[in-house]
């Protein structure tokens, strides 16, 4: 009994170091990749002479990495069904989860990719992207899409590999990943202005760096695909033949949970500037945008942190490690409490704060309004938290029930504000309102789960504890 407790104490410490340390990575690259990300407008803006050329450029990226974000769930549902395999050992699962999941996404990938091709032929990107064509031919820009686009489905499968370092407690190589990317891609425009290949002309530029694209975002991920599976999974390296439909299945099942999860979140948050510009008008925004940023930015540096935080939590459910759980599931309210006071007590500091960033009598603060984003802000990252907490168990129904009513009363709330108001904080208290009844309910659900978990854990050593003392 007495090894027994020793045993689970330095499991518990075990897991609290991993957790802890992939926090301070996440931390320490993610402060890395903001250092270098202050060198790629710069290198852009000295690689293309020409200010529409480079709107284009970061438009083409921005329009084309929508589609890593419809990958069907598959990878959030490899992340959480590979967990338990992995804390059993259990490699013919591995194999046949991994294996399905690449397979999967590999068939979606060319299905997207040969029907893609063709159609971007049919659109008249110049006028989509407002560009005349003396600046850049119908052509080249057309070339330009369709290598961005094949780059962006070979992701689409290769970052299958970050699913794969969440559910193996690496959540800090993601980051690293995306670091090494940057710092390819800067070394690459530097060192064709080194060379003089902005003289080449801007035509030739765009499909160069298009190119350049494909290879400083994949070639990260291939090597540390090619890593993993000749170390850590020797042996189960994807293969057809493990191809399981049952397999995928789950893998499905899930995914597709996840999905519609970040499709309607994005309908509540990622909407905000469209209905600001369409039921108040363009101008508003920028002042939405600085009030937004500050408010949320605690949810923002809480959000690196939650980055290891959902796979712990699914290898935790799988060891059946649930006190683990419900400890740091107090520490992360607590945490939650703290960073919803934190924007309460910016307020009185605003405008010094606003004057000393975007210079004096940018914007005049209002009070009021910065009350309500301080409401915002802190239901921003009180969701982060919970949501967190409940993708790693795998529990998604309260979510799909709150989120997606969240979603459909967002735009009416919004409508019937901005008549009432006139002002672009309607839109704020639209979002205030649609997540309010997920942000109460499903914390006091989540608390219950794992105290009833830890509860039938008791009981159940009790039982073997009888059980042991009646055999003697």
């Amino acid at each position: 009994m007495l090894l027994n407790v020793i045993k689970k104490s330095k499991k518990l410490q075990g897991d609290n170091k991993t957790l802890v340390l992939n926090i301070f990575l996440a931390f320490l690259i993610k402060g890395g990749s903001l250092f270098m990300a202050l060198f790629t407008l710069p290198a852009y803006m000295k690689y293309f002479d020409n200010k529409a050329i480079l709107g284009v450029w970061l438009t083409i990226l921005a329009v084309l990495t929508w589609i890593l974000n419809f990958d069907l769930g598959i990878g959030n549902g490899l992340r959480n069904k590979l967990a338990l395999p992995l804390v059993k050992n259990d490699t013919q699962a591995i194999k046949k989860y991994i294996s399905s999941a690449y397979i999967l996404l590999t068939a979606v990938a060319v299905i997207l990719s040969i029907i893609g091709y063709f159609v971007v032929k049919f659109i008249n990107w110049n006028e989509f992207f407002n560009l005349d064509t003396k600046y850049i031919s119908s052509e080249v820009l057309l070339k330009a899409v369709r290598i961005v686009l094949i780059g962006m489905l070979i992701q689409f499968v290769l970052r299958i590999i970050t699913s794969i370092l969440y559910a193996m407690q690496k959540s800090f190589v993601p980051n690293l990943l995306q670091l090494c990317s940057t710092i390819l891609l800067i070394i690459f425009i530097y060192g064709g202005l080194v060379i003089g290949m902005e003289n080449i002309g801007a035509e030739e530029n765009l499909i160069r760096l298009a190119y350049a694209n494909i290879l400083t975002v994949n070639l990260p991920l291939l090597v540390t695909t090619l890593i993993v599976f000749k170390t850590k999974l020797k042996g189960s390296f994807p293969n057809i033949l493990y191809f399981e439909k049952e397999y995928a299945k789950e893998i499905m099942n899930v995914g597709l949970a996840f999905l519609w999860l970040q499709i309607i979140f994005m309908v509540i948050y990622n909407t905000n500037e469209f209905f600001i510009t369409w039921l108040v008008g363009a101008d508003s925004v920028v002042e939405y945008q600085v009030f937004n940023k500050l408010f949320t930015l605690s949810g923002a540096l809480i959000g690196l942190a939650l980055t290891p935080v959902w796979s712990a939590v699914t290898k935790a459910k799988a060891e059946q490690n649930f006190e683990w759980i419900r400890k740091l599931n107090h520490i992360l309210m607590a945490l939650g409490g703290i960073g919803f006071v934190c924007g309460f007590l910016l307020i009185p500091f605003l405008q010094p704060i606003v004057n000393l960033w975007l210079g004096e009598k940018a914007i005049e603060v209002n009070y009021m309004y910065s009350f309500i984003f301080a409401i915002s802000g802190g239901l921003f990252l009180w969701n982060r938290i919970v949501s967190t907490m409940c993708n790693g168990f795998g529990e998604l129904k309260m979510q799909m029930i709150f989120l997606t009513l969240g979603a459909i009363l967002n735009f009416p709330l919004a409508y019937i504000f901005s008549l009432l108001f006139k002002s672009y904080i309607a839109v704020v208290i639209a979002n205030v309102i649609s997540l309010l009844p997920y942000c109460i309910v499903q914390p006091i659900f989540m608390s219950r789960f794992i105290n009833k978990k830890c509860s039938e854990n008791i009981e159940m050593k009790k039982e073997y504890e009888e059980s042991s003392i009646t055999a003697k």
